[in-house]
């Protein structure tokens, strides 16, 4: 409904803001916030209701095909208590080098499939932000030692948006373990 973007960034000092913003180039536009609020006020409550019950439901649908996927190609579907919104899906069985995992990515953007993040351990360095230091930055965490895709059932998803996903998700993950074979 609205494209991902915007970010608020709160910091004592000019020379921290400056190592964040390196990061992040241009994605501190107040935009895509604005673009949301006229959203919901345009609709009202009571759609913007159904949209978020819907979303929990294609949430839910989302979870059940890929982990048919995952059982169909040995991998699995990474809990996430705490993420209502994006799953994760291993790549373990797709290779252990950063450039076959990453193609993964390629191949279904290629296909038309936006929104997907394909993540290798190791491949991004580790980097160090005001002392802090980030080890596989990109990753959900410091330390994960397993390539995986994430996936989300947005706000405005709709069931066959999801069905198109898991169809070409499945080929392109058949065409990657045919070559790999």
């Amino acid at each position: 409904m609205v494209p991902v973007g915007g970010t608020i960034i709160a910091v004592s000092d000019k020379e921290t803001f400056q190592k964040i913003t390196e990061f992040y180039p241009g994605r501190a536009s107040f935009s895509q916030s604005m673009d949301v609020l006229i959203t919901i006020l345009s609709m009202g409550s009571d759609e913007y209701r159904s949209l978020l019950k819907e979303r929990k439901e294609c949430f839910k649908y989302l979870k059940s095909e890929l982990q048919k996927l995952a059982e169909k190609f040995n991998e699995k579907v990474l809990e996430t208590p705490n993420n209502p919104i994006s799953i994760a899906l291993t790549l373990n069985k797709f290779g252990t080098a950063g450039k076959q995992i990453t193609e993964i990515g390629s191949m279904l953007f290629t296909r038309r499939v936006s929104g997907v993040r394909v993540v290798v351990p190791g491949v991004n360095k580790s980097i160090v932000l005001n002392g802090h230091v980030f080890n596989n930055f990109g990753s959900h965490s410091n330390s994960t030692d397993y390539s995986y895709l994430t996936a989300a059932a947005a706000i405005g998803v709709k069931k066959s948006e999801i069905d198109l996903f898991i169809k070409r998700l499945n080929k392109t993950l058949e065409s990657v373990n045919t070559h790999k074979c």
